[in-house]
């Protein structure tokens, strides 16, 4: 009984395998004759558009002194549009994140750093959380929503 039903499932996973294969190899031979190319989407034509509508980053950070302040320049420099709002989570009890945040965009009004009201560190989830509640209470103070 065992042997069949082994190979019984083995032939359903081979089909399945099949099909995956199938697809894949259909992509490859598109892609191969060209009918279906990448598209390429021309930045230039982007760097002075405006937002639609306001747009929140949510970044949660603990011990990321070595890297933050250089994800939050490359963050601000490609997305120059004043709608952006970039909200940066930082616990209490980690200074030198807080700092290198601080100072990555000292005078740039998109920026806001989120303190944790907890010592860290605990799930990014907890961050994001804390980082979202920061969202809320700043569109109550705002005419539009993120």
């Amino acid at each position: 009984m065992q042997y069949e039903l082994v190979l019984f499932a083995g032939v359903f996973f081979l089909l399945g395998a099949l099909d995956d294969c199938a697809v894949d190899l259909t992509w490859l031979w598109l892609r191969f004759t060209g009918r279906v190319g990448t598209v390429q989407i021309d930045r230039s034509a982007l760097e002075g558009c405006e937002l639609e509508a306001p747009a929140a980053v949510l970044i949660p950070a603990w011990r990321e002194d070595l890297v933050i302040a250089d994800t939050i320049r490359q963050i601000l420099e490609a997305w120059p549009q004043a709608a952006l709002r970039l909200y940066v989570g930082c616990y209490r009890n980690d200074p030198a994140t807080i700092e290198c945040a601080r100072a990555a965009a000292p005078s740039d009004t998109r920026l806001r750093i989120v303190l944790h009201d907890r010592d860290g560190p605990t799930t990014k989830g907890d961050c994001l959380n804390r980082l979202f509640q920061a969202v809320l209470d700043d569109e109550r103070l705002m005419p539009q929503r993120f």
